[in-house]
């Protein structure tokens, strides 16, 4: 399946792969920023992405850029922008420039199992038979 987006500005910039096997689709920035340091900014891509269900968008950073991303999981159904929050762990101010990749998107599938509540003494029985090894049992 095709990784479907549309622009939801004229000068937004297409997600694109450097290369065609890449797990990461680059996204760019729409906007110049300045980053100070020790603190965040959220840029903007001007972007919107289809994501199918069963799946999702798991943000990462790019390897060659000197910054952070903010944890981030775009999930199937969400229809808004798509937002990167930066983080400038340096001493010096950060400058995003239009056009810059500024992070990568990896899609990823999902497994949507119900949450069940069980009480602490059904926790650690369940532990017990899986075994201290953590489910490895040695002879």
């Amino acid at each position: 399946m095709p990784l479907n987006f549309a622009r939801l500005r004229s000068d937004a910039l297409a997600p694109m792969r450097n290369h065609p096997q890449d797990a990461g689709v680059d996204i760019y920035s729409v906007e110049d920023v300045r980053i100070w340091p020790f603190s965040y900014r959220n840029v903007h891509t001007g972007i919107t992405m289809e994501i199918d269900n069963g799946t999702m968008l798991l943000v990462r950073p790019k390897g060659r850029n000197n910054h952070l991303v903010g944890a981030g999981v775009i999930d199937a159904g969400y229809q808004g922008e798509i937002v990167i929050k930066i983080v400038n762990y340096s001493w010096k101010p950060l400058r995003i420039n239009k056009g810059m990749a500024i992070a990568q998107l990896v899609q990823l599938p999902v497994i949507c199992e119900a949450v069940n509540e069980l009480d602490l003494a059904e926790i650690h029985q369940q532990a017990s038979a899986r075994g201290a090894s953590g489910g490895i049992h040695h002879t």
